[in-house]
């Protein structure tokens, strides 16, 4: 009998991965005031807040990068050089694109995450494979 995960429990797991990942591939430097820790010791951070961002732009590449604590969590953020960054990475359009798909607020189907999941967990193999 094949058990039935709740969307929350895997959306749980894939942040966990896709969190990790994020820290990983950023090599554990801060996107907003380049502090460097071991990837452990920092945050995923969102540009646009997770309480209205929908699924789509809370797993996007884009939108989240590696921050300090101090900045993700009592600097909420660091929006203003988190935007400036944004832009000067990938370019002036980026700030407008994220903003379109916050608008869309499309939730991600369940199978869709587990996909994901499982994806994630490859680009962390190579990343670790990598530094070996």
């Amino acid at each position: 009998m094949k058990k039935i995960v709740s969307k929350v429990k895997i959306k749980r797991k894939l942040w966990k991965v896709f969190s990790e990942f994020i820290r990983r591939r950023d090599e554990g430097k801060c996107f907003t005031c380049s502090t460097q820790k071991d990837y452990k010791e920092m945050d995923a951070g969102h540009y646009i807040p997770t309480s209205i961002c929908g699924e789509y732009l809370y797993f996007n590449e884009r939108e989240v990068n590696c921050q300090c604590r101090a900045c993700n969590r009592f600097k909420h953020g660091n929006l203003t050089e988190y935007a400036r960054r944004l832009v000067k990475k990938y370019g002036a359009g980026i700030l407008e694109e994220l903003n379109n798909i916050k608008k869309e607020g499309k939730t991600m189907p369940a199978t869709e995450m587990l996909k994901k999941v499982e994806y994630y967990k490859n680009e962390i193999s190579k990343l670790t494979e990598e530094v070996v």
